[in-house]
């Protein structure tokens, strides 16, 4: 049992280093929060106070996390009025970029990822329909006015490859000439 001992140990203390200087400081200012009330004549309650700073700053370190920077996506637009070269923040985008590049590397989720493609690329080919010709995809004339391409992409059940580069890249072109 002693030789877990120092593996446990090493692991809890490699989960803990990238918190090591928050833990560090709020150790640090609960020991002056009552080191400071011990010396002007209180009664700290050493253990509250742990809990009110440790969920202080619990609070403060998710408003940090949560809101602070993250990686940066390029967007760019097809449009030129509303193309302005601005980074983008999508965690939408970055997420689905991640999804992606795995999915060449493990089978698992590939079909999820197909499906989610799948579902969106169909949306923004409706989405496209009505804006260029105010039409929904279940009217008479939409098959006349959409390309043959677009139209079977979404009468059909998706290719199982749709998340190759190349594959995804034929129908994304397809939807930006149409």
């Amino acid at each position: 049992m002693s030789g877990t001992e120092p593996s446990g140990i090493r692991s809890l203390a490699g989960a803990l280093h990238p918190w090591r200087r928050r833990l560090l400081g709020i150790v640090i200012a609960w020991g002056v929060i009552a080191l400071f009330t011990g010396l002007i004549g209180l009664r700290p309650d050493v253990p509250r106070l742990a809990v009110a700073l440790v969920a202080s700053a619990a609070i403060l370190w998710y408003a940090i996390d949560h809101f602070g920077s993250h990686q940066l996506v390029v967007w760019p637009l097809t449009d030129s009025e509303l193309s302005t070269g601005n980074r983008g923040n999508d965690y939408q985008v970055t997420n689905l970029a991640a999804r992606l590049e795995g999915a060449n590397a493990r089978p698992e989720g590939r079909p999820e990822l197909v499906h989610h493609l799948h579902t969106r690329l169909s949306e923004i080919i409706r989405e496209r329909l009505h804006a260029k010709h105010g039409l929904a995809v279940d009217e008479e004339a939409a098959r006349d006015v959409m390309p043959a391409e677009l139209w079977e992409f979404l009468e059909t059940q998706p290719p199982p490859d749709l998340y190759r580069p190349d594959r995804l890249d034929q129908i994304l072109r397809r939807i930006e000439q149409w």
